[in-house]
């Protein structure tokens, strides 16, 4: 039985979907304050974005690309920070600057998987200048991770421990 109703296209192409977007809808608008402190009216407005998702195919097809791959990530950041939880770090021990790097990680993670989901990567692919863009790319993320471990272990001047 539940097999029947889990594996329903029903479920699967218009359900899930639409609990996807309206939730993230609502924790965005909750979250942000946006449209202020009524839940009400978040609710209304994550509603009518759920319901617009999922009238329009495209839209469902990008969704469908994308629960997947924040499953996947969700079950590593689970993992990783019940690792760091094991083995002793505490909420201080994470210091801001490692936050910032979590942050932009994941916001070129999100960025990947939407390029991934929407099929911009084939137009992107098939561009002259792209040939060598992943090598570029790599070069330059490690100048700037060399040059951001370089300034970190710098002191201010003045200061001592």
């Amino acid at each position: 039985m539940a097999n029947l109703i889990l594996g329903s296209t029903l479920f699967a192409n218009i359900i899930l979907p639409f609990l996807f977007i309206f939730t993230i809808t609502f924790a965005i608008l909750e979250k942000t304050k946006f449209l202020g402190e009524k839940k009400d009216i978040n609710a209304i407005v994550a509603l009518v974005f759920g319901l617009v998702t999922v009238g329009v195919p495209w839209a469902i097809g990008v969704v469908m690309n994308i629960i997947p791959v924040v499953a996947v990530i969700i079950v590593v950041l689970i993992s990783w920070l019940m690792t760091y939880g094991f083995i002793g770090g505490g909420e201080k021990a994470i210091t801001p600057a490692w936050k910032r790097f979590f942050q932009i990680i994941l916001g070129l993670v999100f960025i990947g998987v939407i390029i991934w989901a929407t099929g911009a990567y084939k137009i992107i692919a098939n561009q002259s200048w792209a040939s060598g863009i992943g090598e570029t790319v790599l070069l330059i993320g490690a100048v700037i991770a060399v040059i951001a471990i370089v300034m970190s272990g710098k002191q201010p001047e003045g200061k001592t421990d």
